[in-house]
């Protein structure tokens, strides 16, 4: 029996492919993130922002990538009910949700989330406890940062409702820092970054009081449902990105609540996990205390 070379061709190729690892996406890769409430408002900039991220990790699977972006809680997480992302990047509790998905953490950012204790130097305060019955300015419920700022608060032997004069609930951080500043608070419990303008604005006037415990920040989670293949290629590409110039720029453009990380570490769903168990935990504690 003869075969034409054109069918040839056809059934060589043919074999070459079913040879190859599967590509779920077909060579296109769609990115999830959550830009952060804190972020800028218009999605024109937000894609400029993430434009670098995407276009790295194009250039460096050599495949298409196309990015959706939301501000949105919610959003996000219904989302991840109803469709699929190849790459998600996300903060600390949309990542430990998305593990239920069957999304797997693989890089975080070098940036853990933590909240500070900020008070004025010519307060008498010298640690936590020192705080009963002091005017206090929390993060908001909504953050990650809230309930660990109620959590370090309680083991310091505080509790919000009982042994504080007055709790503030800071939805906006900036706010927050200027009733500080303005000597209507005593103390809040902020970000590393509020602090550190507060700081450069004002040096040496506001010293930090204490720390609340670390847990990972934002990260970068694949799609379960990948061939090993690709979930080995694409956490190669995540886990090193400030190893390439093109990586660090894309660290570097990304600005408000996702900003400030220069390196990507590598990560896993336990760690995700046991963050999901504590931010469980302090939010319950944050509810109970401070009413809304």
């Amino acid at each position: 029996m003869t075969h034409t070379p054109s069918r040839l061709l056809c059934m060589l190729s043919l074999g070459v492919a079913c040879c190859l690892p599967a590509l779920s996406y077909g060579a296109k890769y769609q990115i999830g993130i959550f830009a952060g409430s804190a972020s800028k408002d218009y999605q024109s900039e937000l894609k400029t922002m993430y434009k670098p991220l995407a276009d790295y990790i194009s250039k460096e699977s050599g495949s298409q990538v196309r990015v959706e972006i939301s501000q949105s809680f919610k959003n996000m997480e219904n989302h991840l009910d109803s469709g699929r992302y190849t790459i998600l990047l996300a903060p600390t509790h949309i990542t430990a949700a998305a593990i239920d998905e069957g999304y797997e953490p693989v890089a975080k950012w070098n940036k853990p989330l933590l909240g500070m204790y900020v008070v004025s130097t010519d307060k008498p305060y010298k640690q936590l406890a020192d705080l009963r019955g002091a005017r206090v300015g929390v993060s908001s419920r909504e953050t990650a940062i809230g309930g660990l700022c109620v959590s370090a608060l309680n083991q310091a032997g505080i509790r919000a409702d009982k042994d504080l004069a007055y709790v503030y609930e800071g939805k906006y951080q900036d706010v927050m820092a200027r009733l500080l500043t303005s000597g209507q608070l005593d103390a809040i419990c902020t970000g590393p970054a509020p602090w550190k303008a507060m700081n450069e604005e004002s040096p040496g006037k506001y010293k930090v009081l204490a720390e609340t415990a670390r847990i990972p920040g934002f990260a970068l989670s694949i799609d379960g449902k990948l061939s090993q293949h690709e979930k080995d290629k694409l956490t190669e590409i995540l886990t090193g990105m400030a190893k390439t110039a093109d990586g660090k720029a894309a660290l570097a453009a990304i600005k408000g609540s996702a900003g400030g990380a220069t390196d990507t570490l590598p990560t896993s769903g336990k760690e995700y996990f046991a963050a999901k168990r504590l931010l469980e935990e302090t939010k319950r504690a944050y509810n109970a205390q401070i009413p809304e």
